[in-house]
């Protein structure tokens, strides 16, 4: 049988080629080429050069009619190849250039009758062309989810293509890198169908690439905390400026620009997010010339609990601690010692505890046991604030409270600083104006007017306050009425606390004789600190000119006077400056009321560190790099009127302390205990730093202690996270209760639709999973039962992110090299090789069938030009003669 073939088969396999004449006896006519010799006569001196010419097209033609041909053997049996070729991600562009000369290559290598089948991958596979004569096919053109690669399902795909009665091999052209299914369990169906797997290896050039590697946050922090997103990224370039963006639920958050240095490098963005519920997390990176895009983000699953739930257990009826840890978004329970739970189930609700000035009598050894296991087993937050009355107190010895504390109970303390009392008056405008709503001025309203943050703002000034201060309050419409007069604390505090509430909007603004009553009284006191603090909205009835008596006559007192006007209109802004300025006070313009609270503070303090001080007062300075410290500079801290004296355990870690005698005794000092952190701080807020409470980074430092120290999750949490892949939603739960009792269930709202209950199956400890239905992308409340036996022991509604499309794994970029041993254990166990030359694949033993290719197409073309060149030179040579 002879069969015709290409030129490019007789190139690839030039050892079963050889030349066959179908009419032999035409190569007689050869012996013709004498006569154009004789023709040429003498001339042929001259016309050589086309003589030769005229030879060689009729040597030409007399081959093309001897049927002149080169032929090749060709084996007997067919041979079917399926190439399966993989476009997922993990393939750089130089790789797919490499498959596609490859193919061609493969192609031209075929013999006549062979077949040549098609197959792409990626994370799934399709038939691009099914077998049959050799012919490759644009690659750049086929399209195939490349998020994935699934070898398996490539092997299996071309396999089911094989027609019978031929010799099958496949050609798996892949770095090996299996991100999903199973290759290795084709090979016994390879086996059974007598199938040859040879695998190609593509060239990998990742030059210039920029990825993000991994994304690292806390499965679960609570809301309003200051937490570190943690981001790895990898730079296969010289070092280069990139865009780091934050995007939350898809939503950009933020931007950073970096520069990045060859190899890794790791970036931590601290972080503050509200909004409970489950949220989606994504970094993603920006770089000019990156090589390959698909691997600059990661996706991870950030769950946002609730507010931080403190315990503080203060004997004092007024805490300023509490105060400080609620502006700052803590859930704070305030009870007395006495009430402190017995039980650890007391505990465990809770992420924190803070003792304030508790004194042992007060405690019983059984409490103090139950507190410790919660902080040592179960890593429950610990945090004592106290002074001499706790930290002196000789009968916490050989308690559990000597033992968790980072420093000793001593029962000494060094000389305090005392201050002369502080004599105050408060004048607050109580006018009709005063009654209207903050940012509403045509709505009364008694919970949110002007004069009811005005009433908390007095309120918390009297609470800083120690009972040896003085405080009178007088309230002003267009007559003053004296709430108080100037008396010790003492005897006054009852009464403000019980009057101060009942103010009530109603007549005129005249603060003049409010602010002489005061004046009066300050004066008789004949104590040496003296402040009058006068909020008011609006204009007095009395001229400005009135007032300057008055205000030199408050100057010559040493009577210090700070204005609060409220409102965002300007009205009396000059009268009010001018009389804080020359008495020494301060002037606030406070358009936003809400922080009215937070000013009067900060001006008691103001003028509490004026007091003259019986001894000298104490420095702290900072003793390293801390993150409880984190934006506080040594120069921010108040000085303190006295401390606890202590000494530091071996293993805390002093972060405060004050230099006495060239030793460092210790302020706030911390350390592990167990699984638990705690803190020590040995200065009482009410006493010794009473004039840390006005000031501006309180706040800021108990809330970074408090983050710092308390434990993250309580059995009474979970985390939650959601993953969308192939069309479905997984639904995974993390639960931090070490009790695996009871089961766990969901019931989902999907907006409008009724809701409907999904269990949650355990895979792993504490880990649990749902299969939800899909749901459009969008944020959908959640609430989670758990039930043991037939009662429900636990309820708790949380909010889930949907994202709006399938999250597109990232184990495509993981790996730098082909997955050699794969590839080995594929080819080996077929019969096959891996990276074995073409011939090699597509090689057999040459059998009877033969395949010619006539070389007529060559020698005909080739003969009509030579014979056109003898006829130009001829006529060339002709002209000179003519002359």
């Amino acid at each position: 049988m002879n069969e015709t073939m290409s030129l490019a088969y007789l190139f690839a396999h030039p050892e079963t080629v050889s030349v066959t004449l179908r009419h032999p006896s035409v190569l007689l006519l050869l012996l013709g080429i004498p006569i154009f010799l004789v023709l040429a006569r003498t001339a042929l001196a001259r016309q050589w050069t086309a003589v030769l010419c005229r030879s060689a097209a009729y040597t030409l033609v007399v081959f093309a009619l001897s049927g002149l041909a080169l032929t090749a053997r060709l084996p007997s049996d067919r041979l079917s190849v399926i190439a399966a070729v993989d476009r997922s991600e993990s393939i750089d562009t130089e790789g797919r250039h490499w498959q596609q000369r490859y193919l061609d290559q493969l192609a031209a290598a075929l013999a006549p009758g062979d077949e040549l089948g098609i197959v792409v991958f990626g994370k799934d596979a399709h038939v691009v062309q099914p077998p049959g004569p050799p012919a490759t096919i644009n690659l750049d053109a086929q399209s195939v989810p490349a998020t994935a690669t699934d070898i398996g399902n490539a092997l299996q795909t071309a396999m089911a293509l094989f027609p019978p009665d031929t010799e099958r091999r496949v050609v798996l052209l892949s770095d090996g890198n299996e991100t999903r299914g199973n290759s290795i369990a084709q090979l016994a169906r390879a086996a059974r169908a007598n199938v040859t797997i040879y695998a190609a290896v593509p060239p990998h050039i990742r030059a210039d690439d920029v990825s993000v590697e991994k994304l690292a946050v806390a499965p679960l922090v609570a809301e309003g905390s200051v937490f570190p997103v943690r981001v790895i990224l990898r730079n296969q370039a010289k070092a280069r400026p990139v865009a780091l963006s934050l995007l939350i639920d898809g939503e950009p958050v933020g931007t950073e620009s970096i520069t990045l240095q060859p190899g890794l490098n790791a970036v931590e963005i601290p972080y503050r997010m509200t909004g409970p519920g489950s949220h989606r997390l994504r970094a993603q990176v920006h770089a000019a010339g990156d090589a390959i895009t698909g691997n600059n983000y990661r996706e991870a699953t950030l769950m946002i609990g609730g507010k931080s739930r403190v315990l503080l257990v203060t004997p004092q009826p007024r805490s300023s601690l509490a105060n400080v840890l609620q502006r700052k978004d803590f859930t704070v329970t305030t009870v007395s010692p006495g009430e402190f739970p017995a039980q650890i189930d007391g505990l465990l609700g809770y992420h924190c505890v803070v003792f304030e000035d508790v004194t042992a009598a007060s405690l019983n050894t059984r409490r103090l046991d139950v507190l410790e296991r919660y902080v040592k087993d179960f890593g429950g937050g610990f945090i004592v604030a106290a002074g001499e009355r706790t930290y002196g107190d000789t009968g916490f010895k050989k308690t559990a409270l000597e033992r968790i504390l980072p420093v000793t109970l001593e029962p000494r303390r060094p000389p305090r600083a005392e201050r002369e009392p502080l004599a105050l008056f408060i004048l607050i405008d109580r006018s009709n104006s005063m009654g209207y709503h903050i940012r509403n001025r045509l709505e009364r309203s008694d919970d949110q007017s002007k004069l009811s943050y005005a009433k908390r703002a007095a309120l918390a000034v009297v609470n800083q306050l120690k009972d040896t201060d003085l405080v009178g309050l007088i309230a002003f419409d267009s007559q003053p009425f004296e709430v108080a007069p100037l008396q010790t604390l003492k005897d006054n505090r009852a009464l403000l606390d019980e009057d101060i509430p009942r103010l009530q909007p109603g007549g005129g603004t005249d603060f003049y004789d409010a602010l002489e009553s005061a004046r009066a009284q300050l004066v008789d006191s004949r104590i040496g600190t003296k402040h009058v603090m006068l909020l008011t909205d609006g204009d007095t009835n009395r001229g400005a000119a009135d007032h300057y008596p008055l205000i030199a006559a408050l100057a010559k007192a040493d009577i210090s006077v700070t204005t609060l006007r409220i409102g965002d209109d300007t009205v009396n802004l000059s009268l009010l400056n001018d009389i804080s300025s020359r008495t020494g006070g301060q002037f606030y313009h406070v358009e936003n009321v809400e922080t009215l609270p937070e000013l009067m503070l900060k001006d008691t303090s103001q003028a509490l560190a004026q007091a003259p001080k019986r001894d000298e007062t104490y420095a702290p300075r900072i003793g390293g790099v801390s993150q409880a410290l984190r934006g506080i500079k040594p120069n921010d801290l108040p000085d303190l009127n006295g401390y606890a004296y202590s000494r530091p355990k071996p293993g805390a870690d002093v972060m405060l302390y004050v230099l006495a005698r060239d030793k460092k005794d210790p302020v706030l000092a911390a350390w592990q205990y167990g699984l638990g952190r705690v803190v020590a701080f040995t200065a009482s807020l009410d006493d010794d730093a009473e004039t840390w409470v006005g000031w501006d980074g309180l706040g800021k430092l108990w809330s970074q202690v408090v983050h710092w120290v308390v434990r993250e999750q309580t059995p009474w949490d979970y985390a939650l996270g959601v993953r969308r892949a192939d069309g479905h939603a997984t639904l995974t739960l993390h639960s931090f209760d070490d009790e695996a009792d009871g089961v766990l269930v969901a019931r989902v709202f999907p907006g409008l639709d009724q809701p409907f209950d999904v269990p949650f199956v355990p895979q792993a400890p504490r880990e649990f999973v749902a299969r939800l239905p899909a749901m459009p992308g969008g944020r959908y409340p959640l609430t989670i039962t758990k039930r043991s036996g037939n009662r429900e022991a636990g309820q708790r509604t949380e909010l889930i992110t949907m994202p709006d499309s399938d999250e597109e794994p990232q184990e495509e970029f993981e790996a730098d090299q082909p997955n050699l041993p794969l590839l080995n254990h594929l080819s080996a166990g077929t019969g096959g090789a891996v990276d074995a030359p073409i011939r090699t694949i597509v090689g057999r033993k040459p059998g009877t069938r033969r395949s010619s290719h006539p070389l007529d197409w060559l020698f005909i073309p080739a003969a009509m030009l030579l014979f056109l060149t003898d006829v130009g030179l001829r006529r060339l040579r002709r002209q000179p003669q003519d002359k």
